[in-house]
């Protein structure tokens, strides 16, 4: 048998904690801060003053200063490095509005962290003063905003750091895996909104409508039924208002698209028909929604509201008949 067999096993040549810093964790760029320009000159002028004097404490000075900036560029380091990111959910908004993207940071490690920014637009960073070590969390909220409807992935989050001493500022970039915010089309319009239908107490008790809680008054619409008129205010000469009843919901509506064909663009249709969504239920009213390929009976609630939206933050327009190939198929179809 082989001499070199019975040799022991080679230590590894670095340290076990050491090894899985340095290969197993994510990027981290250290760039230099403004703090180092003027720690520099300091260093050179006690340079300059230990050699022209021949000063042994000036030498100590330069050499536990310098040292201390480059421990300090190794703690800027481990200080990001390791940690774990997720994105709880993302509540929708409407486009031009910022949503809150609540992210919770997790610390496994046995060093306590400290001193975190966490930001997508780095001007509005959100600061963490600590995170406790071994499962410790934090959760960082971090605004986004977008003026464009529809499923949009969340750009990738900035990390940053410039502890222990501000020399040196870490900086690390996460991208997040499949999480995404819904935006929703912007509530605006002048269209009034359609005129519904009463329903009847057949229809309202199939539908589930409870009791009448008198809600307020709001200004008459013409063309709407008079049963509900507030006539002890029009009679000490106030103008047409209606009663409102919380949970009646007796008005059907049925929102359109061919109400909104008249309007230039496709997004000032869908923001028309959001503006009407939010309208009908704040009036308490059974809504639907017609779209090309999408139809939704009337019905009221948050979720039936967030349905509705939904399908407009994502419609897409059926795409035009392709004039082109119909008319070459009519070509050779005319053939003998």
């Amino acid at each position: 048998m082989p001499a070199e067999n019975h040799l022991p096993p080679r230590p590894p040549l670095l340290p076990r904690w050491f090894s899985a810093a340095l290969f197993r964790s994510e990027k981290v760029y250290i760039l230099p801060t403004r703090a180092v320009i003027t720690l520099a000159l300091i260093l050179i002028a006690m340079w300059y003053a230990a050699v022209s004097q021949n000063n042994a404490m000036a030498y100590l000075l330069l050499f536990f200063l310098s040292s201390l900036a480059v421990l300090s560029m190794n703690y800027t380091h481990f200080n990001l490095v390791g940690l774990r990111l997720n994105v709880l959910h993302v509540a929708p908004v409407f486009a031009g509005s910022a949503a809150e993207i609540p992210i919770q940071i997790i610390n496994a490690s046995r060093r306590e962290r400290r001193s975190i920014e966490v930001a997508i637009d780095p001007a509005t960073p959100y600061f963490i003063a600590s995170i406790p070590s071994r499962g410790g969390t934090a959760l960082a909220r971090v605004m986004f905003s977008s003026s464009v409807r529809g499923e949009h992935l969340l750009p990738r989050f900035i990390l940053r750091s410039v502890y222990p001493l501000g020399l040196f500022e870490g900086r690390q970039y996460r991208t997040p895996a499949g999480a995404s915010v819904l935006v929703y089309p912007a509530p605006r319009g002048h269209l009034p909104l359609p005129r519904g239908e009463t329903l009847s107490h057949v229809e309202l008790a199939a539908a589930g409508s409870g009791g009448e809680d008198y809600a307020g008054s709001r200004p008459y619409r013409v063309g709407e039924s008079q049963r509900h008129v507030d006539w002890r205010a029009v009679a000490r000469g106030q103008p047409l208002l209606l009663k409102q009843f919380v949970g009646t919901g007796g008005t059907r509506v049925w929102l359109n698209w061919p109400d909104v064909a008249a309007l230039p663009d496709l997004e000032t249709r869908l923001s028309q028909l959001c503006r009407w969504i939010v309208e009908a239920e704040r009036e308490g009213f059974q809504y639907g929604l017609r779209l090309p390929g999408f139809e939704v009976s009337p019905s009221r609630g948050d979720s039936h509201r967030h349905h509705l939206l939904r399908a407009l933050a994502l419609f897409q327009p059926p795409a035009p008949p392709n004039l082109k190939s119909s008319t070459v198929d009519r070509r050779f179809s005319s053939r003998p």
